[in-house]
């Protein structure tokens, strides 16, 4: 017994640690409006290399060594170059922005530069990441074949082994992601260090629909934990940790085409382009663009504007925008824990993420967030106008992320409570600012119940729910204030 007591008193410790690294529930959430735009550059329309930077898809990754950008080229070339990052310019016009100058590296091709030959037709890049490793430097490239028709693309990762000299690098791959190419084949970030255990992985990718062949995608953005140093060493497949995924038959929205006109959550034409966990929250913040939240989205059909489509659009041509979704890092910590099924997770909000230089429906074509500085790079696709009648480079533009995390804290997510919680036919919120907004969300993204605050604390008559989880919108339009809460009806 005494032996027995022994070994419980000294694994006990190792137990708490355990359990407190699966409960992040502690880190505030994070909020939009808490990015700050820092200003933006330009990059040059002229060839380097074999390719130009003019209509880019947009994927990017930071190079912290060099304070530079790699960036994909020509959508016709997805070749890469890197750029040095010039002064940002606090400004919302391209005429004031700074240009990059030329390239530090030269556009280089390597779709089609791997040993194994590209045997699947691998032809659009999807994201990048670039690792340190040692005294050398690699990058990361993931990459999906555009129109893959059967549904059969299994690999999606190769590496450049030498990112600091791209011209003469070989090339390793292509290597598969445990989850699915469809699944698996898009952005790259780092997970930070005290989630790392909680989540299963030192850094995450992730995919979504919004491109061709929608059954062999997440319909909905995914979620995927790897360890860099099982991706560095592998012949083959990476080993994974689900966090977060979806499939046509349990997409992210049943309404794609939104012939309801209520759908504002995901449709045919929402797509995730890069996808990180801010630091300092328990938020992992996604970024793309989305339409047809307000007139539908049609197939072949002419817009109101005389344009006739080639694919999925929306009636209304106006009807497109950038598009976040905000999603809590405890759910997909319950997803790892096998509590919450990948594709039962909603995001806590999302909506409609206007950037500069998006006169006329400019997506966000990828992403890049550097830890150290806080700074989050965006590309702006096709968003510099004035350089040439036939020249379409990106913008990119810089939002500060660090000095907000500092201050998440103060949005306190146990500011406005809601007692009981579970609760039966009546729910009561307390801590409120009178006249405050508050909505409930389902786990559709459908909004089933709406109340106004006239006093600091306040009941809400939830009889009519079904039992599950909901998302409690708290936006108080005067001050500014916006909280969210889970609440669940038993």
């Amino acid at each position: 017994m005494r032996a027995t007591q022994l070994l419980f008193a000294l694994l006990l410790p190792a137990i708490a640690m355990s359990v407190r690294a699966q409960d992040v529930s502690s880190l505030p959430l994070f909020q939009m409006e808490n990015l700050t735009y820092k200003g933006a550059f330009r990059i040059p329309a002229d060839t380097y290399g074999n390719s130009d930077i003019n209509y880019s898809e947009g994927p990017i990754a930071y190079n912290p060594d060099r304070h530079s950008l790699f960036m994909v080229g020509h959508a016709h070339q997805q070749a890469i170059a890197e750029f040095a990052i010039p002064e940002i310019t606090l400004s919302e016009s391209l005429a004031d922005l700074t240009f990059a100058p030329p390239p530090l590296q030269n556009f280089v091709s390597f779709l089609e530069e791997t040993p194994d030959g590209n045997p699947e037709g691998i032809d659009r890049i999807g994201g990048m990441l670039y690792v340190a490793d040692g005294e050398t430097a690699k990058l990361v490239v993931n990459a999906y074949e555009y129109y893959d028709a059967p549904g059969d693309n299994t690999v999606s990762t190769l590496i450049i082994e030498d990112a600091k000299g791209l011209e003469n690098s070989d090339t390793r791959g292509y290597l598969k992601f445990e989850g699915g190419a469809g699944h698996t084949s898009g952005w790259l970030s780092p997970i930070p260090d005290d989630l790392r255990e909680a989540l299963g992985g030192d850094h995450l990718t992730g995919q979504s629909s919004g491109r061709p062949i929608i059954s062999r995608l997440s319909v909905g953005p995914s979620a995927f934990a790897f360890e860099r140093s099982a991706l560095l060493s592998a012949t083959d497949e990476v080993p994974t940790t689900k966090l977060l995924d979806f499939s046509l038959s349990d997409r992210l929205h049943p309404d794609l085409a939104n012939d309801s006109l209520r759908n504002d959550l995901w449709t045919h034409l929402s797509q995730v382009t890069y996808g990180f966990i801010v630091p300092g929250t328990r938020t992992y913040l996604t970024m793309g663009q989305s339409g047809g939240h307000n007139s539908g989205v049609c197939y072949k059909c002419t817009q109101d504007n005389g344009n006739l489509c080639g694919g999925y659009c929306t009636p209304e041509a106006a009807d497109n925008y950038q598009y976040y979704w905000l999603w809590d890092v405890q759910d997909l910590v319950d997803v790892k824990n096998g509590v919450v099924e990948p594709h039962a997770v909603r995001p806590y909000d999302y909506g409609i993420f206007d950037t500069p230089f998006n006169d006329v429906y400019q997506g966000i074509g990828g992403g890049s967030f550097d830890p150290a500085s806080g700074n989050l790079y965006l590309t702006i696709q096709k968003g510099d106008t004035e350089q040439g009648t036939y020249a379409r480079p990106p913008v990119v533009v810089v939002y500060e992320v660090a000095s907000v995390v500092s201050s998440v804290s103060t949005i306190s997510t146990a500011a406005i409570k809601a007692y009981p919680n579970p609760a039966g036919d009546q729910l009561t919120f307390s801590g409120v600012l009178p006249g405050t907004r508050v909505t409930l969300v389902n786990q559709l993204g459908q909004v089933v119940g709406s109340f106004k605050a006239s006093a600091d604390e306040f009941p809400a008559n939830i009889s009519a729910l079904a039992p599950g989880m909901y998302v409690a919108r708290c936006v108080n339009e005067a001050t500014g204030r916006r909280e969210v809460l889970k609440v669940i009806k038993r």
